[in-house]
């Protein structure tokens, strides 16, 4: 009879074991841009870890080229500091970290904020938007604004940031709800 009971705890616990590979994944493994296709670019400023999964509306950390963007902790991948030689003025703030990278076009990028533990909070924030080839983006990825992602597109004469509404808005969910576990 105690056989019986142990048997669901530990496929339970066999279980919750295989969503969290993924997760240790998504924060070892940087971020890999496109190889080919229509593209636009993103500049990246965060005081916390970004990661990003392109060609999707929810997070998956198992599709090709999701992973770290961006991290101003040492330990995780990152792609910190690349340079695209966007135009246009780059806004950040003390302890940010920035990067510009490229991010397929007319397909979904679904971004997840890890904020820095500060005053015994942290904070999780995510969105989903679709890029349009050629343009160029900035996303800014705080604790200090509601712990919030926030995302601009560069106006057509390169000189300001507009705001962007993101599509969908709300936290996103795991693409595969057995991911949680």
């Amino acid at each position: 009879m105690s056989i019986l009971r142990v048997m669901p705890v530990t496929l339970l616990v066999l279980l919750t074991g295989c969503g969290q590979v993924a997760n240790i994944r998504s924060l070892s493994t940087a971020y890999a841009p496109p190889q080919s296709g229509e593209t636009a670019r993103v500049r990246l400023i965060t005081d916390g870890l970004v990661r990003a999964v392109p060609g999707r509306d929810c997070l998956d950390w198992k599709v090709p080229g999701a992973g770290v963007m961006a991290s101003t902790k040492a330990g995780f991948a990152d792609r910190n500091g690349e340079s695209l030689g966007m135009p246009g003025p780059i806004y950040t703030w003390d302890g940010a970290v920035t990067t510009e990278l490229v991010v397929p076009a007319n397909k979904p990028i679904a971004l997840h904020y890890l904020g820095q533990l500060q005053y015994s909070r942290q904070c999780f924030s995510s969105m989903t938007f679709v890029p349009r080839p050629g343009a160029d983006y900035m996303v800014q990825a705080t604790i200090y604004a509601g712990c919030s992602i926030q995302l601009q597109a560069l106006s057509a004469d390169g000189k300001q940031w507009d705001a962007v509404e993101p599509e969908p808005k709300g936290k996103l969910s795991m693409c595969n709800a057995m991911d949680n576990f």
